[in-house]
């Protein structure tokens, strides 16, 4: 069964993933603004937003399993992409200057 995880496997896949969804979280953060003071564009940032995230796992899936995303990658990515939002992003107002 390729698709499982096992062991060594596990740690290797789901910890590049979790990064991948705080880099998607860091993303929506920094168009947040930018989505607000667009008015009708607004869309415009969304479809940016959903192009270079679905890119970015496009490209996440073909480096760690030839294209096979499992429900424990997508899970991962869902919980780095929560922990930006909900945890790491107030760290981000320190940073403020920066971005």
């Amino acid at each position: 069964m390729s698709g499982a995880l096992t062991g060594d496997r596990s740690a290797a896949a789901l910890l590049p993933a979790l990064l991948l969804g705080t880099a998607i979280g860091l993303l929506y953060d920094l168009l947040r603004p930018l989505r607000r003071r667009a008015g009708r564009a607004a869309p415009v940032f969304d479809a940016l937003f959903t192009l270079l995230s679905g890119l970015g796992a496009f490209c996440y899936a073909m480096a760690s399993d030839s294209g096979r995303l499992g429900v424990w990658e997508l899970a991962a990515m869902l919980l780095g992409f929560l922990a930006w939002e909900y945890v790491l992003c107030r760290f981000k107002q320190h940073f403020s200057w920066f971005l």
